[in-house]
């Protein structure tokens, strides 16, 4: 009789069998706020952080904005109104009052400092008369900012998008996916509507001599 032997297995001979992991859906949040008598509500996207300002809102990638001395460490995006008749009245015949209130805004050296900023363009959105700008600002930060007119053109909604000059490209990028879910006093404002803005978008090139705009 030959005798044969059964190996036992132990439990380090045993391969464990691995198991399923399900990867949580990201939450879905939305910032509210009544800025100016307006109602805006956004979407924030995952992983980013969002917050009420005093005058508006500010949904950010890092938790912490700047860097010292105010160079930006991601993109962010900061929405705020204004009365349109904060603004002097035009002193020609320009027919697009956002165009012109941007134009008012880049000529304050207050405002922009020594930042090199594009001449405002108009466009419309969802009807509405638009108008943005671009702008290199001397922390090497560079920002799309776009302005609508609402409410029988007397509330202008600004939106600031920023980021470091070294990642300029990917705002025109980026603008789809932020502002995929951005409502205006209960009125989702459509995302072709930026179609008008150029792609890829030329910022000015700051010097301290001022600016210049590259092809």
């Amino acid at each position: 009789m030959v005798i044969v032997a059964c190996e036992v297995a132990t439990e380090a001979d045993i391969t464990p069998i691995p198991t399923a992991t399900v990867s949580p859906v990201p939450v879905v949040k939305n910032i509210k706020a009544n800025l100016q008598g307006v109602q805006i509500n956004m979407r924030v996207p995952p992983g980013w952080n969002g917050r009420k300002m005093d005058d508006g809102i500010l949904i950010a990638e890092q938790r912490s904005s700047f860097h010292n001395g105010g160079k930006l460490m991601g993109m962010q995006v900061y929405v705020f109104v204004h009365e349109v008749n904060n603004f002097p009245k035009p002193v020609d015949s320009e027919s697009h009052p956002a165009r012109r209130i941007l134009q008012q805004i880049i000529a304050q050296p207050a405002l922009v400092g020594d930042s090199a900023a594009t001449d405002p363009q108009p466009f419309v959105w969802d009807g509405n008369d638009a108008a943005y700008y671009l702008l290199n600002d001397t922390n090497d930060n560079v920002s799309l900012v776009m302005a609508v007119v609402i409410g029988n053109q007397s509330q202008l909604v600004a939106i600031n998008i920023s980021c470091p000059s070294n990642r300029a490209a990917s705002i025109r990028v980026s603008l789809p996916d932020l502002l995929a879910d951005l409502w205006v006093n209960g009125a989702l404002m459509s995302v072709s509507g930026i179609d008008a803005l150029p792609n890829p978008l030329v910022f000015p090139v700051y010097t301290n001599l001022k600016a210049t705009t590259t092809p």
